[in-house]
């Protein structure tokens, strides 16, 4: 197995564990001390915090559904489209929970330093809150941001906290 393929079912591994709760996935993949930029609602600095921030996922969308839009690593960095929707069963980003459908999506640049996330990056974040009668609002970025294929390293850094504006998709 490459190590492109390895740090691509880490990853995979890793989500797949945080997004059940798993606390061990932590200790496995995590570092002790973690840097994080672009956290909604959180500013993670060590594994605990980061596992705190993976559970308050869990409280904000009861019955979560998430997955991976795409995912792509080097030998060191893992960049992923990760949505997670589901009911919106808490305060989140502003908005008091409503118990509609509520979808986060956003991208992941995950760092690893001797096997063990040390760095990540959330940006391009949109949040979608489809009412129970259809209505659907959508918060997103206000700025352009940067391709996914320039050095995934450079992607992330290069953003500016981004303005948002709520909009009524039709």
């Amino acid at each position: 197995m490459s190590d492109h393929q390895h740090l691509d079912a880490g990853i995979r591994d890793f989500l797949q564990g945080a997004f059940s709760g798993s606390a061990p996935h932590f200790d496995r993949y995590v570092a002790e001390h973690v840097r994080c930029w672009g956290f909604p609602e959180f500013d993670p600095r060590h594994r605990g915090e980061y596992l705190a921030f993976f559970n308050f996922l869990l409280d904000v969308f009861a019955e979560p559904e998430w997955s991976i839009e795409q995912l792509h690593t080097s030998e060191s960095e893992a960049v992923v489209c990760l949505r997670i929707e589901g009911i919106h069963h808490e305060e989140f980003m502003g908005l008091p929970a409503t118990q509609c459908r509520l979808a986060l999506r956003a991208r992941l640049l995950f760092v690893l330093r001797d096997g063990l996330i040390t760095e990540t990056w959330m940006y391009e974040k949109t949040v979608k809150l489809t009412t129970t009668k259809g209505k659907c609002f959508e918060l997103q970025p206000a700025v352009a941001t940067a391709p996914l294929f320039r050095p995934v390293a450079f992607a992330a850094r290069e953003q500016h906290t981004p303005t948002a504006r709520l909009r009524v998709a039709q």
